[in-house]
């Protein structure tokens, strides 16, 4: 069993709080939806699982624009309205040549589906769905039985119920401990309350008998996150508590 240390992959501070993250896992691209806070117009981003800006504060038409997705190198962006999550406007972007975009202003956004998009004409309640092929950019007739479904491949962990290891009982837990096996190894979370009433979160390595490795992730939380990380292909991504600062980790 080779011995994989966990080391940090990036740190990054946006400009605007995170609002939405997708992620590519093929293609290895983040994309981040940002918001400003004084008039909550979005701005996107596209970086890759090394931390590298692959699109740094693309600004959306308008404010009523949301991160759809990302897929096959394309940022996906869709419209919503004041009075309901769905309304007609669809952007595809290319990631790397952001000039090449198209922009759908007749269609709804449905769903993902692999390679593409599920739309629908604004002018049709229900019912008829076409396929937006984001490759070429291009609406087709395709038929729906052929296309596969989109398939996300992160995974969160899972909250350990069992009897506490020994080597994790001299740590000062504070809640919930969170596991995940990754190749050989169990990755471990969980926050410890400091000294200030703040939090951080620490993340162990461990064989089944034994601690490999320890590492304080996060530190200064005022709250505990909603989901304390998500992992994607070995590499850890956790949000801090400024809602600025993505943080990565290969484990």
């Amino acid at each position: 069993m080779a011995n994989q240390e966990i080391s940090k992959a990036f740190n990054l501070i946006f400009t605007y709080p995170i609002w939405r993250i997708e992620i590519d896992a093929k293609n290895k691209l983040i994309a981040i939806e940002t918001r400003n806070p004084e008039d909550t117009f979005p701005y996107f981003n596209v970086i890759t699982f090394e931390g590298t800006y692959v699109l740094q504060d693309f600004k959306a038409i308008t404010r009523e624009w949301v991160l759809g997705g990302i897929q096959c190198k394309k940022l996906i962006l869709k419209k919503i309205s004041n009075n309901s999550p769905i309304d007609a406007g669809i952007q595809v972007i290319d990631c790397y040549n952001p000039q090449h975009q198209e922009t759908w202003f007749n269609y709804v956004f449905i769903s993902l589906v692999d390679q593409g998009l599920l739309i629908r004409p604004k002018t049709v309640a229900q019912g008829q769905q076409l396929f937006l092929n984001i490759q070429s950019m291009s609406i087709e007739s395709k038929n729906l039985i052929t296309i596969k479904p989109y398939t996300s491949e992160l995974v969160y962990p899972i909250i350990y119920n069992g009897e506490i290891p020994l080597f994790l009982k001299d740590f000062p837990i504070d809640g919930d401990i969170w596991i995940n096996r990754v190749n050989d190894y169990f990755i471990w979370a969980f926050y410890e309350k400091q000294k200030n009433n703040h939090y951080q979160i620490r993340l162990v390595q461990s064989t089944r008998e034994m601690l490999t490795e320890s590492i304080l992730a996060v530190s200064g939380l005022e709250l505990k996150l909603f989901n304390i990380y998500f992992l994607i292909h070995g590499q850890i991504f956790l949000l801090t508590d400024n809602k600025r600062e993505f943080v990565s980790y290969l484990v």
